[in-house]
Protein backbone atom coordinates (compact mmCIF):
# COMPACT_ATOMS: atom_id res chain seq x y z
CA UNK A 1 0.00 0.00 0.00
CA UNK A 2 1.47 3.38 -0.97
CA UNK A 3 1.68 6.48 1.25
CA UNK A 4 -1.13 8.34 -0.52
CA UNK A 5 -3.53 5.40 0.18
CA UNK A 6 -3.13 5.61 3.96
CA UNK A 7 -3.52 9.54 4.27
CA UNK A 8 -6.33 8.81 2.03
CA UNK A 9 -7.53 5.85 4.90
CA UNK A 10 -6.87 7.92 7.30
CA UNK A 11 -9.31 11.08 6.20
CA UNK A 12 -12.02 8.29 5.29
CA UNK A 13 -11.49 6.51 8.83
CA UNK A 14 -11.68 9.79 10.79
CA UNK A 15 -14.48 11.08 8.75
CA UNK A 16 -16.62 8.03 9.52
CA UNK A 17 -16.29 8.11 12.94
CA UNK A 18 -16.51 11.52 13.43
CA UNK A 19 -19.94 11.23 11.33
CA UNK A 20 -20.69 7.99 14.08
CA UNK A 21 -19.87 10.73 17.10
CA UNK A 22 -22.61 12.95 15.58
CA UNK A 23 -25.28 10.21 16.08
CA UNK A 24 -27.56 12.10 13.32
CA UNK A 25 -27.16 15.14 15.89
CA UNK A 26 -26.93 18.87 13.72
CA UNK A 27 -23.17 19.52 13.76
CA UNK A 28 -21.94 22.36 16.18
CA UNK A 29 -18.26 23.67 16.14
CA UNK A 30 -16.55 21.83 19.18
CA UNK A 31 -13.19 22.94 19.90
CA UNK A 32 -10.24 21.40 21.83
CA UNK A 33 -9.50 21.93 25.31
CA UNK A 34 -6.08 22.36 26.69
CA UNK A 35 -5.77 19.46 29.28
CA UNK A 36 -2.07 19.61 30.40
CA UNK A 37 -0.03 21.92 32.31
CA UNK A 38 2.64 24.27 31.48
CA UNK A 39 5.27 21.80 33.11
CA UNK A 40 3.92 19.05 30.95
CA UNK A 41 3.90 20.98 28.12
CA UNK A 42 7.02 22.80 28.14
CA UNK A 43 8.44 18.81 29.09
CA UNK A 44 6.61 17.70 25.68
CA UNK A 45 8.61 20.29 23.70
CA UNK A 46 11.90 19.16 25.01
CA UNK A 47 11.07 15.38 24.63
CA UNK A 48 10.28 16.32 20.60
CA UNK A 49 13.10 18.09 20.12
CA UNK A 50 15.38 15.59 20.95
CA UNK A 51 16.39 13.41 18.16
CA UNK A 52 17.47 10.73 20.04
CA UNK A 53 14.17 10.07 21.75
CA UNK A 54 12.20 6.31 21.47
CA UNK A 55 9.38 5.92 19.73
CA UNK A 56 7.02 5.45 22.65
CA UNK A 57 8.28 8.80 24.57
CA UNK A 58 7.72 10.83 21.38
CA UNK A 59 4.04 9.35 20.61
CA UNK A 60 3.67 10.36 24.32
CA UNK A 61 5.18 13.87 23.73
CA UNK A 62 3.09 14.51 20.76
CA UNK A 63 -0.21 13.92 22.51
CA UNK A 64 0.50 16.55 24.54
CA UNK A 65 2.17 19.00 21.77
CA UNK A 66 -1.21 18.62 19.52
CA UNK A 67 -3.43 19.08 22.26
CA UNK A 68 -1.79 22.16 23.11
CA UNK A 69 -1.29 23.42 19.56
CA UNK A 70 -5.23 22.40 18.96
CA UNK A 71 -6.78 24.07 21.36
CA UNK A 72 -5.12 27.30 20.24
CA UNK A 73 -7.36 26.66 17.33
CA UNK A 74 -10.75 28.52 19.27
CA UNK A 75 -8.84 31.51 20.34
CA UNK A 76 -6.84 31.88 16.90
CA UNK A 77 -10.72 31.76 15.13
CA UNK A 78 -12.23 34.20 17.24
CA UNK A 79 -9.03 37.09 16.10
CA UNK A 80 -9.28 36.05 12.64
CA UNK A 81 -13.11 36.35 12.36
CA UNK A 82 -13.06 39.78 13.98
CA UNK A 83 -10.20 40.91 11.61
CA UNK A 84 -12.14 39.48 8.17
CA UNK A 85 -15.35 41.34 9.82
CA UNK A 86 -12.97 44.71 9.89
CA UNK A 87 -11.15 44.42 6.53
CA UNK A 88 -13.76 42.90 3.85
CA UNK A 89 -11.13 43.56 0.98
CA UNK A 90 -8.09 42.02 2.92
CA UNK A 91 -7.10 38.40 2.51
CA UNK A 92 -6.87 37.05 5.63
CA UNK A 93 -6.64 33.42 6.80
CA UNK A 94 -5.49 31.34 9.51
CA UNK A 95 -3.24 28.41 10.41
CA UNK A 96 -2.02 26.47 12.90
CA UNK A 97 1.56 26.12 13.10
CA UNK A 98 3.11 23.00 11.39
CA UNK A 99 4.95 20.10 13.69
CA UNK A 100 8.07 20.58 12.22
CA UNK A 101 8.37 24.59 12.51
CA UNK A 102 7.56 24.03 16.38
CA UNK A 103 10.59 21.49 16.48
CA UNK A 104 12.81 23.61 14.36
CA UNK A 105 12.24 26.65 16.01
CA UNK A 106 12.81 24.69 19.33
CA UNK A 107 15.73 23.13 18.27
CA UNK A 108 17.37 26.80 16.84
CA UNK A 109 16.67 28.34 20.13
CA UNK A 110 16.91 25.88 22.90
CA UNK A 111 15.87 28.63 25.65
CA UNK A 112 12.21 29.14 24.35
CA UNK A 113 9.69 26.73 25.63
CA UNK A 114 6.82 25.32 24.29
CA UNK A 115 4.03 26.99 26.29
CA UNK A 116 5.71 30.73 25.59
CA UNK A 117 6.16 30.07 21.89
CA UNK A 118 4.13 33.07 20.58
CA UNK A 119 2.99 31.66 16.93
CA UNK A 120 1.32 28.04 17.55
CA UNK A 121 -1.85 29.92 16.09
CA UNK A 122 -1.62 32.77 13.51
CA UNK A 123 -3.11 34.91 11.45
CA UNK A 124 -2.17 36.43 8.11
CA UNK A 125 -3.83 40.16 6.57
CA UNK A 126 -2.77 40.81 3.41
CA UNK A 127 -3.19 44.47 1.69
CA UNK A 128 -2.12 46.12 -1.31
CA UNK A 129 -0.19 49.35 0.11
CA UNK A 130 1.82 50.02 3.27
CA UNK A 131 -0.86 52.40 3.99
CA UNK A 132 -3.29 49.92 4.26
CA UNK A 133 -0.69 47.68 6.49
CA UNK A 134 -0.94 50.57 9.02
CA UNK A 135 -4.40 51.71 8.89
CA UNK A 136 -5.78 48.24 9.47
CA UNK A 137 -3.36 47.36 11.88
CA UNK A 138 -3.96 50.66 13.90
CA UNK A 139 -7.93 50.35 14.09
CA UNK A 140 -7.52 46.91 15.56
CA UNK A 141 -4.95 47.89 18.23
CA UNK A 142 -7.27 50.89 18.80
CA UNK A 143 -10.36 48.99 18.75
CA UNK A 144 -12.26 47.22 22.00
CA UNK A 145 -10.88 44.08 21.91
CA UNK A 146 -10.05 42.90 25.55
CA UNK A 147 -7.47 40.35 24.09
CA UNK A 148 -3.84 41.45 25.81
CA UNK A 149 -1.02 42.95 23.08
CA UNK A 150 1.90 41.15 24.58
CA UNK A 151 4.68 42.85 22.02
CA UNK A 152 4.64 44.01 18.40
CA UNK A 153 7.32 43.73 15.90
CA UNK A 154 7.79 47.08 12.74
CA UNK A 155 9.59 44.49 10.43
CA UNK A 156 8.53 46.90 7.58
CA UNK A 157 10.17 50.05 8.79
CA UNK A 158 13.03 48.20 10.17
CA UNK A 159 13.32 44.89 8.35
CA UNK A 160 15.19 41.49 9.03
CA UNK A 161 18.63 40.88 7.93
CA UNK A 162 17.20 38.34 6.28
CA UNK A 163 15.13 40.61 4.18
CA UNK A 164 12.03 39.61 5.93
CA UNK A 165 9.07 42.52 6.21
CA UNK A 166 5.79 42.11 8.37
CA UNK A 167 4.15 43.96 11.10
CA UNK A 168 3.82 41.52 13.79
CA UNK A 169 1.78 41.70 16.84
CA UNK A 170 0.94 39.18 19.69
CA UNK A 171 -1.69 38.57 21.38
CA UNK A 172 -2.74 37.00 24.88
CA UNK A 173 -6.13 35.88 24.34
CA UNK A 174 -8.77 36.85 26.80
CA UNK A 175 -12.63 35.91 26.69
CA UNK A 176 -15.23 36.93 29.50
CA UNK A 177 -16.97 33.55 28.07
CA UNK A 178 -14.72 30.92 27.32
CA UNK A 179 -12.28 31.18 30.70
CA UNK A 180 -11.04 27.98 29.43
CA UNK A 181 -8.86 29.38 27.25
CA UNK A 182 -7.52 32.31 29.54
CA UNK A 183 -3.95 30.71 30.08
CA UNK A 184 -1.58 31.68 27.92
CA UNK A 185 -2.94 31.21 24.51
CA UNK A 186 -0.77 33.58 22.10
CA UNK A 187 -1.69 34.40 18.60
CA UNK A 188 0.59 35.87 16.01
CA UNK A 189 -1.01 38.43 13.46
CA UNK A 190 1.47 39.29 10.36
CA UNK A 191 -0.45 42.32 8.62
CA UNK A 192 1.80 42.71 5.09
CA UNK A 193 1.66 44.17 1.48
CA UNK A 194 0.82 41.57 -1.46
CA UNK A 195 4.35 42.60 -2.87
CA UNK A 196 5.82 41.20 0.94
CA UNK A 197 3.64 38.25 0.26
CA UNK A 198 4.93 37.74 -2.38
CA UNK A 199 8.66 37.69 -1.39
CA UNK A 200 8.27 35.43 1.50
CA UNK A 201 6.35 32.92 -0.70
CA UNK A 202 9.24 32.77 -3.00
CA UNK A 203 12.03 32.56 -0.08
CA UNK A 204 10.04 29.30 1.31
CA UNK A 205 9.16 27.60 -1.92
CA UNK A 206 12.92 27.89 -2.56
CA UNK A 207 13.65 26.43 0.68
CA UNK A 208 11.39 23.47 0.49
CA UNK A 209 12.36 22.49 -2.85
CA UNK A 210 16.63 23.06 -2.30
CA UNK A 211 15.41 21.28 0.93
CA UNK A 212 17.06 23.96 2.79
CA UNK A 213 15.64 26.65 6.07
CA UNK A 214 16.39 29.80 4.48
CA UNK A 215 13.66 30.79 6.32
CA UNK A 216 16.11 30.94 9.10
CA UNK A 217 18.51 32.30 6.99
CA UNK A 218 20.57 28.64 6.77
CA UNK A 219 21.27 28.04 3.33
CA UNK A 220 23.60 28.69 0.43
CA UNK A 221 25.35 32.18 0.89
CA UNK A 222 24.70 33.52 -2.66
CA UNK A 223 20.99 32.68 -2.48
CA UNK A 224 20.47 34.30 0.85
CA UNK A 225 21.53 37.39 -0.13
CA UNK A 226 19.69 36.99 -3.60
CA UNK A 227 16.25 37.57 -1.52
CA UNK A 228 18.17 40.05 0.98
CA UNK A 229 18.83 42.12 -1.98
CA UNK A 230 15.66 41.57 -3.65
CA UNK A 231 13.83 42.66 -0.76
CA UNK A 232 15.57 46.15 -0.86
CA UNK A 233 14.54 46.41 -4.81
CA UNK A 234 10.95 45.77 -3.23
CA UNK A 235 11.53 48.30 0.01
CA UNK A 236 12.35 51.14 -2.57
CA UNK A 237 9.01 50.28 -4.71
CA UNK A 238 7.34 50.93 -1.43
CA UNK A 239 9.04 53.77 -0.13
CA UNK A 240 9.97 52.22 2.80
CA UNK A 241 13.88 51.83 4.17
CA UNK A 242 15.92 49.10 2.75
CA UNK A 243 16.92 46.14 4.30
CA UNK A 244 20.67 46.44 6.74
CA UNK A 245 23.96 45.93 4.93
CA UNK A 246 22.53 46.53 1.58
CA UNK A 247 22.40 49.78 -0.25
CA UNK A 248 20.07 51.83 -1.35
CA UNK A 249 20.84 52.69 -4.97
CA UNK A 250 18.25 50.37 -7.18
CA UNK A 251 20.62 50.39 -9.93
CA UNK A 252 23.85 48.84 -7.37
CA UNK A 253 21.32 46.28 -5.79
CA UNK A 254 19.88 45.63 -9.26
CA UNK A 255 23.57 44.99 -10.67
CA UNK A 256 24.51 42.53 -7.56
CA UNK A 257 21.29 40.65 -7.74
CA UNK A 258 21.73 40.25 -11.79
CA UNK A 259 25.42 38.94 -10.81
CA UNK A 260 24.09 36.26 -8.52
CA UNK A 261 21.82 35.32 -10.68
CA UNK A 262 24.01 34.33 -13.66
CA UNK A 263 25.91 32.70 -11.49
CA UNK A 264 23.23 30.39 -9.76
CA UNK A 265 20.22 30.65 -12.62
CA UNK A 266 17.86 31.43 -9.53
CA UNK A 267 15.55 33.05 -11.31
CA UNK A 268 15.00 30.32 -13.71
CA UNK A 269 14.76 27.56 -10.96
CA UNK A 270 11.70 29.34 -9.58
CA UNK A 271 10.34 29.65 -13.00
CA UNK A 272 11.10 26.21 -13.15
CA UNK A 273 10.03 25.03 -9.91
CA UNK A 274 6.43 27.15 -10.30
CA UNK A 275 5.15 24.30 -12.96
CA UNK A 276 6.78 21.24 -10.93
CA UNK A 277 3.45 20.38 -9.47
CA UNK A 278 0.93 20.94 -12.07
CA UNK A 279 -1.82 18.40 -10.70
CA UNK A 280 -4.10 19.53 -7.73
CA UNK A 281 -6.43 16.67 -6.43
CA UNK A 282 -9.01 19.06 -5.22
CA UNK A 283 -12.39 17.62 -3.29
CA UNK A 284 -15.48 18.35 -5.17
CA UNK A 285 -17.22 19.75 -2.42
CA UNK A 286 -14.82 22.78 -1.57
CA UNK A 287 -16.68 24.73 1.11
CA UNK A 288 -16.66 28.49 0.11
CA UNK A 289 -15.80 29.06 4.38
CA UNK A 290 -14.38 26.34 6.11
CA UNK A 291 -10.92 24.37 7.22
CA UNK A 292 -8.29 22.47 4.14
CA UNK A 293 -5.84 20.33 5.23
CA UNK A 294 -3.45 20.39 2.62
CA UNK A 295 -1.07 18.04 1.83
CA UNK A 296 2.10 18.34 -0.87
CA UNK A 297 3.99 15.18 -1.92
CA UNK A 298 6.80 16.82 -3.24
CA UNK A 299 8.26 12.52 -4.46
CA UNK A 300 5.05 12.20 -6.27
CA UNK A 301 4.83 16.21 -7.06
CA UNK A 302 1.25 16.12 -5.72
CA UNK A 303 -0.83 18.29 -4.26
CA UNK A 304 -4.13 16.48 -2.04
CA UNK A 305 -6.62 19.57 -1.01
CA UNK A 306 -8.90 17.85 2.00
CA UNK A 307 -11.90 20.54 2.85
CA UNK A 308 -14.31 21.06 5.64
CA UNK A 309 -16.93 22.82 7.06
CA UNK A 310 -16.59 25.21 9.87
CA UNK A 311 -18.67 22.62 12.10
CA UNK A 312 -16.03 19.89 11.09
CA UNK A 313 -13.22 22.05 13.12
CA UNK A 314 -12.42 18.80 15.42
CA UNK A 315 -12.40 16.51 12.42
CA UNK A 316 -10.24 18.46 10.14
CA UNK A 317 -7.56 19.27 13.71
CA UNK A 318 -7.70 15.18 14.08
CA UNK A 319 -6.79 14.63 10.66
CA UNK A 320 -3.63 17.25 10.67
CA UNK A 321 -2.64 15.54 13.65
CA UNK A 322 -2.63 12.13 12.48
CA UNK A 323 -1.29 13.08 9.04
CA UNK A 324 1.59 14.69 10.62
CA UNK A 325 2.49 12.17 13.04
CA UNK A 326 3.31 9.46 10.29
CA UNK A 327 6.37 11.90 10.37
CA UNK A 328 6.74 11.30 6.16
CA UNK A 329 9.86 13.94 4.89
CA UNK A 330 8.14 14.15 1.70
CA UNK A 331 4.96 15.12 2.72
CA UNK A 332 4.27 18.51 3.86
CA UNK A 333 1.75 19.30 5.30
CA UNK A 334 -0.53 22.34 6.94
CA UNK A 335 -4.17 23.04 8.38
CA UNK A 336 -5.18 26.56 7.56
CA UNK A 337 -8.82 28.00 7.81
CA UNK A 338 -9.87 31.03 4.28
CA UNK A 339 -13.14 32.33 3.47
CA UNK A 340 -12.89 30.87 0.15
CA UNK A 341 -10.65 28.15 -1.82
CA UNK A 342 -9.57 31.31 -3.93
CA UNK A 343 -8.43 33.02 -0.82
CA UNK A 344 -6.93 30.00 0.52
CA UNK A 345 -4.61 29.70 -2.93
CA UNK A 346 -3.70 33.53 -2.69
CA UNK A 347 -2.19 33.22 0.73
CA UNK A 348 -0.65 30.09 0.30
CA UNK A 349 0.57 30.24 -3.49
CA UNK A 350 3.57 27.91 -2.32
CA UNK A 351 1.84 24.52 -1.73
CA UNK A 352 0.22 25.50 -5.06
CA UNK A 353 3.92 25.87 -6.78
CA UNK A 354 1.89 29.00 -7.84
CA UNK A 355 5.01 32.08 -7.48
CA UNK A 356 4.35 33.72 -10.97
CA UNK A 357 4.04 36.89 -10.10
CA UNK A 358 7.64 36.87 -8.17
CA UNK A 359 9.13 35.54 -11.15
CA UNK A 360 7.37 37.98 -13.69
CA UNK A 361 8.10 40.91 -11.27
CA UNK A 362 12.37 39.86 -11.22
CA UNK A 363 12.10 39.35 -15.19
CA UNK A 364 10.75 43.02 -14.95
CA UNK A 365 13.38 44.17 -12.66
CA UNK A 366 16.58 42.25 -14.55
CA UNK A 367 15.48 43.35 -18.23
Amino acid sequence: MNQVDIYDIIVENLTKEWELSMNNQIPQEKWEIPEYSKSEINKAGSTVANQNILAEERHAALEVLNNWRSSHAYPLQVISSNLRMRNQNAIVVQRLKRLESIVGKLERFPDMNLYRMQDLGGCRVIVDTIEQVYDTLNKYKNSRIRHILKRENDYISTPKLSGYRSYHMVYQFHSDTKETYNKNMLIEIQFRTKLQHMWATAVEMMGIYTKSQLKASIGNKDVLRFFVLVSSVFCTMENMPVVPCTTDDLNELIKEIKYIDEKHNIVSRLSALSVAINHVNENVNLKRNGYYVLQLNYGKKLLKVNSFSKSQVELATNVYNKIEGLNNPDLDVVLVSATSFDALKAAYPNYFTDISGFVDMMRVILK
